[in-house]
């Protein structure tokens, strides 16, 4: 009997570094987009940054792979002060402000399935970083943190059938607004959180598989 494919999908080698060395995820190819794998059936794929990117990275691993699962780990933004560095959530809600509803006027909204023990949070998936509070704040209505991939992600899931979930950690508030503070929390956080993380998806899989 074959194995269930699970693919984790990140948008940076930054994000995903912490897992490809503890996962022991071999690199199988760099080009077109960087892809790893585990034992016969753990992947990770790097998708890039953006809703674009991340949904051509997704129907790339959805036509080659024919996933199961599929889980997106990464970074995100806090929209409300409640939530502090380094905080763990799963995303049940995502908002795609790339794609309206011409009868709402409303940005498409996808949903995916919780994970276990974890908080839930709604996202928004944005096409440009949000670096003031103010920014932050046109969002703070409908969503709890803010990122730039997992929309893309959760629409092309959905075409393809395959069961999205989604991991996010803090790694910047109203506090950190320049490039250079996220990505130096986002080096940092990526490792400390990884082996929650982690914890987190083998107990998911052990559940669901």
């Amino acid at each position: 009997m074959s194995r269930n494919t699970v693919v984790l999908q990140f948008a940076t080698q930054l994000e995903a570094q912490p897992f490809i060395e503890t996962l022991k995820l071999s690199q199988l190819q760099h080009t077109p987009f960087g892809l790893f794998r585990g034992d016969s059936s753990l992947y990770a794929i790097i998708g890039g940054i953006g809703i674009t990117s991340a949904a051509i990275a997704t129907t790339y691993v959805c036509t080659t792979l024919n996933p199961d699962i599929l889980i997106n780990i990464g970074a995100a933004g806090a929209l409300t002060p409640n939530l502090t560095l380094g905080t763990i959530v799963t995303v049940t809600t995502v908002h795609d402000t790339s794609r309206f509803s011409f009868s709402k006027e409303s940005p498409f909204a996808y949903t995916l399935a919780p994970i276990d023990n974890l908080s839930t949070s709604q996202c928004v998936s944005v096409i440009k970083p949000l670096r003031t509070n103010e920014e932050r704040q046109q969002f703070a209505s409908i969503a709890d943190i803010v990122d730039m991939e997992l929309a893309g992600i959760a629409q092309a899931s959905q075409i393809f059938s395959t069961q999205c979930y989604a991991i996010k950690y803090v790694t910047d508030t109203a506090e950190h607004n320049t490039h250079e503070d996220i990505v130096k929390n986002i080096i940092t956080l990526s490792q400390t959180t990884a082996g929650e993380i982690i914890t987190h998806i083998q107990s998911l899989l052990a559940t669901h598989l």
